[in-house]
């Protein structure tokens, strides 16, 4: 004898399996402001005590994203000016970041 399903109880049954389904926890995104400026003096002023530094000298043991974020720019934004000097010496070791000296005027 075939199995006979009423709709109701088709219809019923499905609203009980997705009521079983967890609902997805949805994140709130807060856009947060760069603080590349901040960042950048906060190189200099490391880089005027120490000649080399490594990437958590400059970022610290827990930063925030946005903190990372703005670091990062700022450490390319003085290499690409000359101030320092960026090196990794294979994957996945630190980054160390070397005080360039001044160069001369033209």
């Amino acid at each position: 004898m075939p199995l006979v399903i009423e709709l109701n109880d088709l219809l019923a049954a499905a609203e009980r399996v997705i009521a079983l389904i967890p609902e997805p926890m949805l994140h709130r995104v807060v856009p947060r402001p760069l603080d590349v400026e901040g960042a950048t003096a906060r190189i200099q002023a490391l880089l005027a005590e120490r000649e080399q530094l490594e990437w958590l000298d400059v970022v610290g043991e827990r930063p925030a994203v946005v903190d990372v974020l703005s670091t990062f720019i700022a450490l390319l934004e003085l290499a690409k000016r000359g101030s320092l000097k960026l090196r990794q010496p294979g994957p996945f070791e630190p980054i160390l970041i070397q005080r360039e000296p001044p160069r001369p005027a033209a």
